[in-house]
This record gives C-alpha cells, sequence and structure tokens, in this order.
C-alpha cells in the first residue's frame, strides 16, 4: 500500500514538473518574441545616445537588485520547511535593502553617472533605483510561487508585464518622452510583476524579523548574489568601457547588434537549457550515459542556433534597417562581428548547468571570475581603436574562455572536448557553407527602400535559400543514420524531460 502511495506520488511531482517546463518554455518564447517587438518599435524612434544613457542606468539598477535581494530568496527555495522567521526576515530583509539601494541611487546619483562614462545619465539612474524596491517586495511571494511548482504563474507575470510596460513604453516615446519613455516602461513592468506575484501567492507578510535567522541565511545569500554579480558584471561591463571611452551614443549602437543576435541565441537555446538541468541531474550517477546526453544536448543546439545567428550576420545589412529604422545601420558591421560568437554561446549555455548538477560551484565561481578579468582586459585595449573592433576583442575573449571551459569541463565532469567538437562540427561546417552561399547570393540581388515590399522579398528569398543549403549540406556531413539518432534523441529528451 505504501509503495503504491508513493508511486502515485511521485506521478504526481512528475506531472507538476512536466507542466513547468512547459510554461517556462512558454514564457521564455513569450518573453522573447514581445520583448524583441517592443525594443524594434522603441529603436524606430529613439537615438543611439538616448538607447546608451538608458542602458547606462539599467546597469546600476541590475546590480542595486541583486545586492538588494542579496540571493536570500534562493533561501526559499532550499528550506526543508518555510517557517514564519524566515519568511518574514527574508521579506523585510529584501525590501529594507531596496529602499536602501533607492536612497543610495538618488544621494550618488551623479558620481555613479560620471563613473559609469555618462553624466547625462544621472537622473536616470535616480529614477531607476526606485525600481529596486517594488521589485524586492514581490520576490518571496514569486520564490514561494515556483517552490510550488507555480510556473503558470511566473508566465502570466511576464506576459502581462510585458504587454502593459511595453504597450505604455510605446504610447510614451510616440509621445516624446525620450529616456523616460523606457524608465517608464522599466516601472510599469515591474510594478506589474510584484501585483501579480502578490496574487499568485496569498501571503501577506507578518513581524516575525529574526536578525538571528538573517545571519543564518546571509553567508549563503552573499554566496550566491556574488555569482550573480559578476554575470551581470560580465554583461554591463562592455557598456561602461564604451561610454567612458567613445560616448554613450556607442552603447546603444553596440547593444542594438546585441539585440538582433541575442533573440536568436535566447530563442534557440533557452528553451533546451532551462530543461538540461533536470535531464542531466537523472544522469548524475551514470557519468557515461551523463557525457553522451551533454554531448547530444550541445549537438542538437547547434544545430538550430548556429545558422540562425550566421543568417542573422550575413543579412545584418538588411535586417537590421528594417527592423530597428536605417539609422541604426552603424550596428551592421558590429553584428556581423558578434555573429561569430554563436559557437561559445551554444558551449556556454550547457556548461554551467553541468557544472551545477555535479556540485562544482567552485568551477563556475573562477570561470565567471576569469571571464570578467579577460573580458576587461581585452575590451580596455580595444576599445580605443572603435567599436567593431571592441566587438571583435569581446569575440576573441570568448573564444578563449570557451577553450578553458572545456578544459574544466574534461576535468572535472570527464566531458571530453574532442567529443564535443566532433559533436557540433556539422553544424559549424554547414552554417560556414550556407553563409558563404546567401552572402554571394545577397551581393547580386537589389536592395529596395528598407520600409517596403520590394526589401522583403530579396529577405525571404534568402531565407529560404540559407535554409535549404544548410539542410542539405548538414545530412551530407552527418549522414542520414546519424540525423536520424539525433531527431530520436530530440523526441526522447522530451519525453524524458516530462517524466523527470
Amino acid at each position: 500500500m505504501s509503495i503504491k502511495h508513493e508511486d502515485n506520488r511521485d506521478g504526481a511531482l512528475r506531472r507538476r514538473a512536466a507542466r513547468a517546463v512547459g510554461w517556462s518554455i512558454a514564457r521564455i518564447a513569450g518573453d522573447q518574441l514581445f520583448g524583441f517587438l517592443v525594443f524594434a518599435a522603441l529603436a524606430r524612434t529613439l537615438d543611439p545616445a538616448t538607447l546608451g544613457i538608458f542602458i547606462v542606468g539599467l546597469a546600476v539598477a541590475e546590480v542595486g537588485k541583486i545586492v538588494a535581494q542579496g540571493g536570500l530568496v534562493s533561501s526559499l527555495y532550499r528550506a526543508p520547511a518555510l517557517t514564519p522567521q524566515l519568511v518574514d526576515t527574508v521579506f523585510w530583509a529584501n525590501l529594507g535593502m531596496g529602499v536602501v539601494v533607492a536612497l543610495a541611487c538618488l544621494v550618488l546619483q551623479h558620481p555613479l553617472a560620471r563613473a559609469m562614462g555618462s553624466a547625462e545619465a544621472a537622473p536616470v539612474i535616480a529614477a531607476m533605483g526606485f525600481v529596486v524596491p517594488i521589485s524586492a517586495a514581490g520576490a518571496s511571494h514569486m520564490s514561494r510561487t515556483l517552490r510550488a511548482f507555480g510556473h503558470r504563474a511566473l508566465a502570466a507575470r511576464s506576459l502581462g508585464a510585458g504587454i502593459v510596460g511595453g504597450c505604455l513604453a510605446l504610447w510614451a516615446a510616440d509621445a516624446g518622452w525620450g529616456v523616460w519613455a523606457l524608465v517608464f516602461q522599466r516601472f510599469a513592468s515591474e510594478t506589474i510583476g510584484t501585483l501579480v506575484a502578490w496574487r499568485a501567492f496569498r501571503w501577506r507578510p507578518g513581524f516575525a524579523f529574526s536578525w538571528r535567522t538573517l545571519r543564518e541565511q546571509w553567508r549563503l545569500g552573499v554566496s550566491v548574489a556574488s555569482s550573480q554579480v559578476l554575470i551581470v558584471t560580465l554583461n554591463r561591463m562592455q557598456d561602461v568601457i564604451l561610454a567612458r571611452t567613445l560616448g554613450p551614443g556607442t552603447v546603444g549602437v553596440y547593444r542594438t547588434a546585441w539585440k538582433a543576435m541575442d533573440v536568436i541565441a535566447q530563442g534557440a537555446i533557452t528553451p533546451v537549457s532551462t530543461v538540461s538541468v533536470p535531464t542531466l541531474a537523472k544522469l548524475q550517477h551514470d557519468m557515461p550515459a551523463f557525457r553522451r546526453c551533454y554531448v547530444r544536448l550541445v549537438s542538437l543546439t547547434a544545430m538550430i542556433a548556429l545558422p540562425a545567428m550566421a543568417g542573422v550576420g550575413v543579412m545584418a545589412d538588411r535586417l537590421i534597417p528594417l527592423l530597428f529604422g536605417e539609422h541604426w545601420e552603424q550596428s551592421v558591421p558590429v553584428a556581423r562581428v558578434l555573429c561569430l560568437l554563436a559557437l561559445p554561446v551554444v558551449l556556454n549555455f550547457f556548461a554551467d548547468p553541468a557544472l551545477t548538477v555535479l556540485g562544482k560551484a567552485g568551477i563556475i565561481a573562477r570561470l565567471a571570475a576569469t571571464q570578467v578579468m579577460v573580458t576587461l582586459l581585452f575590451c580596455l585595449v580595444a576599445a580605443p581603436y572603435g567599436i567593431v573592433w571592441f566587438a571583435a576583442a569581446y569575440v576573441a575573449r570568448a573564444y578563449l574562455t570557451m577553450v578553458l571551459q572545456m578544459v574544466l569541463l574534461q576535468r572535472s565532469a570527464g566531458i571530453r572536448a574532442r567529443d564535443v567538437a566532433v559533436g557540433v562540427a556539422p553544424a559549424v561546417g554547414a552554417a560556414v557553407v550556407m553563409a558563404l552561399v546567401v552572402w554571394t547570393t545577397a551581393d547580386t540581388m537589389p536592395q529596395g527602400p528598407f520600409d517596403s515590399v520590394a526589401s522583403l522579398l530579396p529577405i525571404a528569398f534568402l531565407i529560404l535559400q540559407g535554409t535549404l543549403v544548410y539542410a542539405a549540406v548538414l545530412l551530407t556531413f552527418m549522414g542520414r543514420r546519424r540525423c536520424l539518432e539525433l531527431v530520436q534523441f530530440a523526441r526522447g529528451f522530451s519525453i524524458g524531460t516530462q517524466a523527470s
């Protein structure tokens, strides 16, 4: 009887996990699609300098958000049981630190703006600081919702916040608010997200705050927050260096090119990487199977992401003016350089989940710290030579740390670099051939006005041509049998994820 009860409980847990995975994928897809559409619409009305000023202010707010929450909400996931002292302590500590961050941004707005290389960003930094306590007010509620497999609520939160915030930002931009349209969007999105979080999890904080509980959770919280700060630093360090050396306008140009690449990377890779942790976790006690699964995950994702990013890079001169407006043509050469990040991006998305499953947190931290230091060195050296060389330096850094990452994976998990290389080689080769064919064909095709149907027909033809060429070359490189094996793995991966 007890065995039957255990089976029923395990079956219910698997069904809840499967639904959580489905809602996670839906949320990511919706966020990426809608976020890109809003960004493209705003880019048509905003100039590079305006966007760059906002990005500088956003960088401060992102770090402040991590500092405010301090990794404390992670204790709500891991605690075997949630006591009133724990949940109240986490909530009030997060909210209190959020208020401190907001006041710090208000008082230190000018020194922070000068340190970031954009004095014009001071009022934006002051305003964005007050987004932090709004976010902190909903962090505990959302963590407890996810603890109960409430991923549906998180999807609703993201969708609602994205739609309302995006529409308000478009209205504000059309009304001539400039950079404040983006600030308004952030306030609206975070406020709606917090309200949805409170509605999804009907809990009101009490006053059982405990300094002892805070001290017990603080060390772990700081550890989690430190890793998050390293990641944000890695992403935003480029913006600071560009703003200080070339001005905030170049930050807008760079991030617009980055957005064209990032939407492909996130859309093609994140849905798979999201469910890679539970999939690999099931195999952590069977290391040969773990290694095979890892290589197949990387191979499958490379087959999807590499041609997409290569295609965006090759057709950047047509796609970027069409999507964002002709005043963003400076982003075209940058996008063509950044498309070379495709391979490191694919491998980076799966290294951390694999190391996390194996409990290698120290290796993850050391790798992140190395990435930050090498990025700082390469980008500082390249920045005086212009934005294109700056992008090239970041790409070079990505390949250098990719090699280090593969070495660490081989040492800690036995995942041989040779096996990974063999796994992604067909996709790399096919993507290169496709890019060359599309590039050659595009040079022979007329390029009409960017806002006309005449500009859409060549793009549609080039996409179709690239898809057919890529599929044919990939099949030639891999062979029919290996392609079928990977397709069967993809099906089994989906089923296995739902069963996990």
